[in-house]
């Protein structure tokens, strides 16, 4: 039984394939910038000890500094972009904080080492299909009630850095510590349903740099929940140096 006349059964498939090629440019990037963060995070020390020898480490301290800096000034830069009609704005500020991301990441590396990184990879990346595929079940009707939660990301933030440098509380360390989890795990839910209706509306595909734009949303949630789940499992597994 045919439900669809001719005509409308391309219009569908020229839909599905407008939409197929916007989710591609999104988990294009996405991918891109988690590839960009671990070639730095497992290659920086390496790679500052081959230019500069014995003087890397004073050095290597410096570039996480900027690393950090980085991270803030292009994190602005890239929700500046989006507006762009640009796309070209919006791949260079995302693929700069991927490096930065990784600078900053490589720290946790060190004191890691690869198989508790992998491990927490591994977590952060079940966690991050688990919130996908409920972001992509609830149809978006959770959205405009987790974005309440975005001041409270703000707060939260603010509290661990005054906890961190003034209070050294054990007890709000880790209430932050999950409560940061709890949302970033909810931000994915929301952002997957957001890229799933715009691929359906074929906003991505008409517009490149919204379509980096989403990506880097994805890549920042995920990179923010591997940190705060490699902390964690750092804390727990009393592990430091490489293996």
């Amino acid at each position: 039984m045919q439900f669809y006349s001719d005509e409308q059964a391309r219009y569908h498939e020229t839909h599905r394939e407008i939409a197929n090629k916007g989710i591609f440019t999104v988990y294009g990037f996405f991918g891109l910038g988690i590839l960009i963060s671990a070639i730095v995070a497992i290659g920086l020390p390496y790679f500052l000890t081959f230019l500069y020898g014995s003087s890397a480490f004073e050095i290597y301290y410096g570039v996480v500094l900027f690393s950090m800096i980085g991270l803030i000034i292009f994190s602005l830069v890239a929700n500046f972009t989006a507006v762009s009609t640009h796309p070209g704005w919006m791949i260079t500020s995302y693929i700069i904080y991927a490096l930065c991301f990784g600078g900053v990441m490589s720290t946790l590396a060190l004191i890691a080492g690869y198989s508790t990184l992998t491990y927490a990879f591994g977590v952060t990346s079940g966690m991050f299909i688990l919130m996908s595929v409920i972001g992509h079940l609830s149809k978006g009707r959770f959205n405009k009630w987790v974005y309440y939660l975005l001041p409270l990301v703000c707060a939260l933030s603010v509290a661990a850095m005054f906890n961190y440098f003034l209070f050294g509380n054990q007890w709000l360390y880790w209430v932050v510590s999950y409560a940061m989890i709890v949302i970033f795990m909810l931000l994915i839910m929301v952002d997957t349903s957001r890229i799933l209706k715009g691929s359906s509306e074929g906003v991505l595909n008409n517009n490149k740099t919204y379509a980096v734009y989403c990506a880097y949303r994805l890549y920042s949630d995920f990179m923010i929940l591997l940190f705060y789940i490699l902390r964690i499992v750092i804390i727990f597994s009393g592990r430091g140096g490489r293996r």
